[in-house]
């Protein structure tokens, strides 16, 4: 069996489209690996202002604790920004800090125009022991 890299760092791009009912997936956690987003950078490389929006999805469900608190259904989009205006020639970030990911959890984003809105993700890859 072959052994997952313990440390993999890996930068992801997406020029982001509209919403067309399902959220345009941008990385999604391997199986057997916890993911640690460093960085969510969104630039708009157009003259108006244009709005985007980012989500935590939990692609399988989260069985309770112990103490039966803590579970998730799956198939569950978190929004974690909604709308959120990018300026012309400017860029923003979604995350106000680090994002862990579980195995099978995703980054989805979409943004409000066929896309002038490019997405940039710093990702830290584990392997889960």
């Amino acid at each position: 069996m072959a052994q997952l890299p313990l440390n993999t760092f890996k930068t992801k791009t997406k020029v982001l489209g509209t919403d067309t009912g399902t959220h345009a997936t941008v990385y999604t956690a391997p199986i057997g690996v916890t993911s640690i987003i460093l960085m969510a950078q969104i630039s708009n490389l157009d003259t108006s202002t244009h709005t985007v929006n980012f989500f935590h999805y939990r692609n399988r469900p989260v069985l309770a604790d112990s103490q039966g608190n803590g579970a998730q259904p799956g198939r569950t989009a978190s929004p974690l920004v909604v709308n959120f205006a990018i300026p012309p020639a400017d860029a923003g970030s979604p995350l106000a800090g680090k994002m862990i990911l579980e195995q099978l959890d995703s980054i989805q984003a979409y943004a409000d125009t066929t896309s002038t809105l490019q997405l940039v993700l710093s990702v830290l890859e584990t392997a889960n022991a």
